[in-house]
């Protein structure tokens, strides 16, 4: 029997720390499920879920993980999807969409957007945002899981009209083909 965890880590990036952090699991006893990585800045957080023995507790897995990763400065989190997570959206019916959103660059632009997605109970999956070039502008690239009682033309229409004031557009396409 194993138990899956979700491990979360971040530190400034250096070469070899997953090199460090899967043999840390593979002396776990761990089977990795599903990884992310990303690096911001000259920072990089990672995401694990990996399945380990069902006895191990995740005070071992937190403290093994800390002394290999010692030399990297690696901040380490381990949760525990089953206890954690909400289960409440687990009966409605979604659907993978790919949504780009774009304007001109301001405070409280995303937070706007965002606010909308959230109210229409839209779960973003995956999200890559960057500046342009020119600096004046910004691109959101968002994976998304939509309910299916929620209209995608309409959250577009939505989305586009909360962004007037920086000239947002958004543009959502079918994923799940």
């Amino acid at each position: 029997m194993t138990r899956e965890y979700v491990i979360t880590m971040t530190a400034a990036n250096r070469s070899g720390i997953l090199s460090a952090v899967t043999k840390a699991m593979t002396e776990l006893g761990a089977d990795l499920r599903e990884c992310s990585q990303t690096v911001v800045r000259g920072f990089f957080t990672m995401i694990i879920s990996a399945e380990f023995p069902d006895a191990m507790e995740s005070g071992i897995i937190r403290d093994h993980l800390l002394d290999v990763c010692r030399p990297f400065g690696i901040e380490v989190g381990v949760n525990d999807p089953a206890r954690i997570l909400n289960t409440d959206s687990a009966g409605s019916s979604r659907r993978m969409h790919l949504l780009r959103l774009g304007g001109r660059n301001q405070p409280g632009a995303l937070r706007k957007l965002s606010a909308v997605i959230a109210m229409r109970r839209v779960d973003i999956t995956g999200m890559h945002a960057v500046r342009t070039p020119d600096g004046d502008g910004f691109e959101i690239v968002m994976k998304i899981a939509v309910p299916v009682e929620c209209g995608v033309r309409d959250l577009e229409r939505d989305l586009q009209a909360a962004g007037t004031d920086f000239q947002a557009t958004a543009d959502i396409s079918d994923l799940s083909v």
